[in-house]
């Protein structure tokens, strides 16, 4: 048994009496991780589609790339925005 000052440590999850578990904070911890994720899809889409363009289109091709990656960020980071403000 581990002990820190002559007491017992435990591994005890004591909420928040002032925060409680509620159906809110739930959805505003999957709002969050769906903005993350959105956020992540779009700029991994528009890194691979830009690297997979050839070398003589990738000119033409980086602003409708950065304004479809930088849609999916903003979009992302309100969702996971949300989803903070909600808990």
């Amino acid at each position: 048994m581990s002990t820190l000052g002559g007491g017992t440590l435990a591994a005890v999850f004591t909420p928040n009496p002032h925060h409680p578990l509620t159906w809110v904070n739930f959805v505003g911890y999957l709002l969050l991780i769906g903005g993350c994720g959105i956020a992540c899809i779009g700029l991994y889409a528009g890194a691979h589609t830009y690297r997979g363009l050839e070398p003589s289109r990738r000119r033409g091709q980086v602003i409708p790339i950065t304004l479809f990656a930088g849609f999916f960020l903003v979009l992302g980071s309100a969702v996971a925005a949300f989803g903070v403000w909600l808990f």
